[in-house]
């Protein structure tokens, strides 16, 4: 078995032999779900709403741990997406807001 094989096996077994993996697998189906039933024009402009709110909290001076900041992040993207997803008809999840949000901060801090 390659280095290649032995990680992909690994990958595998997290998602779907792990409970934090299966839980993490199944909130991004549940997502998916809910955000392919809106208009790609409307998610594009959610998502730069999004961006813009989660930006102003990563890019504010304070004495904050990384992880309050990402947390604050998190928070500040929620709200933005209620926002978004009302203003276009949308009742999106509690739980997609979050997955959507943490996926927001997680690629601007990959970005940073």
């Amino acid at each position: 078995m390659s280095i290649l094989d032995t990680i992909k096996a690994n990958i595998e077994n997290f998602f779907h032999k792990n409970s934090i993996g299966i839980a993490i697998e199944n909130d991004a189906k549940i997502a998916w779900a809910e955000l392919v039933q809106v208009a790609e024009h409307d998610l594009k402009q959610i998502a730069e709403q999004m961006g813009t709110a989660v930006l102003a909290v990563l890019a504010s001076p304070g004495a904050l741990n990384p992880q309050a900041v990402a947390a604050a992040a998190i928070t500040a993207g929620i709200e933005a997406a209620v926002v978004g997803f009302k203003a276009a008809g949308h009742d999106i999840s509690v739980q997609t807001l979050s997955t959507l949000a943490t996926t927001v901060v997680n690629q601007v801090n990959k970005a940073a």
